[in-house]
């Protein structure tokens, strides 16, 4: 293995407990504290997000990946998500609720 492929590991185990917390936190809430934990839900999830961003950094440092977050693909995919979402809401599957103002 090289180090292109050790960092495209790092960044998909890094993936992985990015969804791991995000299951979590979507069961216990965002603020609860798993017990003999001292973070928060959030927390953990922000410092799993941190961990993806520093496996995506590395490679664009060290291997010429070149990730430059898009704004374009990312609005679209945030207009595709709300537009998945309104349709859950057609169907009864989506509550409009908020957990957080």
């Amino acid at each position: 293995m090289n180090r292109t492929q050790l960092l495209l590991a790092k960044l998909a185990e890094e993936g992985a407990e990015v969804a791991q917390i995000a299951l979590k936190t979507q069961q216990f809430g965002i603020e609860e504290t798993c017990p003999g934990q001292s973070d928060t839900n959030a927390q953990r999830t922000h410092k799993e997000l941190d961990d993806l961003w520093a496996a995506v950094e590395m490679l664009n440092d060290e291997c010429g990946f070149g990730y430059i977050p898009n704004r374009a693909r990312i609005d679209a995919k945030k207009a595709k998500v709300n537009a998945y979402a309104a349709h859950s809401a057609n169907l009864g599957m989506l509550t409009a609720e908020k957990d957080r103002p």
